[in-house]
């Protein structure tokens, strides 16, 4: 019983202690992986604010190109008399100013073919000129 008694302690003491370890490393474990989704959570969000900014910059771009296509237009109608339309194509990144030309001919290269439908008159006789080749 003696022997029992001197045993009693130190056995005590090692079972104490896996069980305090056993908490604590489960709360480190925990702690770990709370962190881990945090930053992931964290590194989330700002994709979506970068994916968001880049969005929100192509729009300014396109509407500064757009208020610049005007500019030309109204430039270009101010000096030609045969200015009939324009647009801003967005793909190519161009400012597309369309004049008439009574000479045209059907299959000419310079044709408005191409763009039937988006000018609101019937007039289909015209040459294409298009802006903006450099990037700002």
């Amino acid at each position: 019983m003696d022997k029992f008694n001197k045993l009693l302690l130190p056995a005590t003491i090692i079972i104490v202690s896996l069980i305090l370890g056993g908490f604590y490393f489960g709360s480190q474990v925990n702690k770990q992986r709370s962190i881990e989704r945090q930053q992931e959570v964290k590194i989330e969000q700002e994709r979506q604010e970068a994916e968001a900014k880049a969005e929100q910059d192509k729009r300014d771009y396109i509407a500064k190109r757009k208020i610049d296509c005007l500019a030309i237009y109204k430039t270009e109608s101010d000096k030609w008399n045969n200015v009939d339309g324009y647009f801003y194509d967005e793909e190519r990144d161009v400012c597309v100013v369309r004049y008439e030309n009574p000479d045209w001919k059907e299959g000419d290269p310079n044709s408005c073919e191409l763009f039937e439908g988006l000018f609101d008159d019937k007039e289909s006789t015209c040459t294409i000129h298009k802006y903006f080749t450099k990037e700002y």
